[in-house]
């Protein structure tokens, strides 16, 4: 899904990325809920009212409505990690069941928190037979970097044209003045992403059962609030109980 309508101007001043980033493998005793109101309280006047202003667009012309849900056919896929090896959605939920989670980038603190409870989380889901990915729409150098900096063990799978967010229906385009905005913040996405169209998915995370059926869906436009380890190996087990 392409998201074509354009909010009014906004003051949209994300957090300090590289801050946060290394603070994130320090905090997985927390709950992502916890860390998100902790890097809340550093937003300001104007970080609030941007956010308010964006995720309010995103609800307003009901981005959710055109993702996939439960019950849908998840869309197969071929993408490259972060060391360039080719992964298959086939290859990935032979095994067992797939968790798939969609993230915007390594500039974002609520995704590096997120990414940092997956690694965190990632034997409690092998140890029921799941598979874990990432995917993100930053390609080249970028995903190798992530993983580094965060001393990450996990599939990051790069979205090297955004096919496979889009085919989720997961993605929109930044709106120009956003893009105007992180531009003069140094963010250039174009050389992140690999393309000269601005896009970013929602945050979105997926379980895949070994059909290619979709067992569990989390997709919210808020880009701060993510799906909580537990809550997905809860989802987890109940596909698995009635399998």
């Amino acid at each position: 899904m392409t998201a074509a309508r354009t909010p009014p101007a906004n003051r949209f001043q994300p957090t300090d990325p590289q801050f946060d980033a290394k603070r994130m493998p320090s905090q997985i005793d927390k709950t992502l809920a916890q860390i998100r109101s902790e890097l809340l309280t550093r937003f300001s006047e104007a970080d609030w009212a941007s956010y308010n202003h964006l995720v309010g667009w995103l609800r307003d012309i009901d981005v959710v409505s055109y993702a996939l849900k439960v019950g849908d056919a998840a869309p197969d896929f071929l993408l490259p990690d972060a060391d360039g090896r080719l992964h298959s959605s086939d290859q990935l939920r032979r095994g067992g069941p797939l968790v798939l989670s969609f993230f915007r980038g390594d500039w974002c603190p609520f995704c590096t928190a997120e990414l940092c409870a997956l690694q965190a989380a990632k034997e409690e889901f092998e140890s029921v037979g799941a598979t874990l990915a990432v995917v993100t729409p930053e390609t080249g150098q970028f995903p190798r970097q992530l993983k580094r900096s965060l001393g990450l063990d996990l599939k990051v799978l790069s979205d090297v044209d955004y096919g496979v967010a889009l085919s989720y229906g997961i993605l929109f385009r930044v709106p120009d003045e956003i893009k105007a905005h992180y531009s003069g913040l140094g963010f250039d996405f174009g050389a992140r992403h690999g393309s000269p169209v601005w896009m970013l998915p929602i945050p979105a995370t997926y379980i895949i059962d070994t059909e290619g059926r979709i067992r569990s869906a989390s997709v919210e436009p808020d880009f701060t609030m993510r799906a909580e380890p537990a809550q997905i190996l809860a989802s987890l087990r109940r596909a698995a109980s009635t399998s």
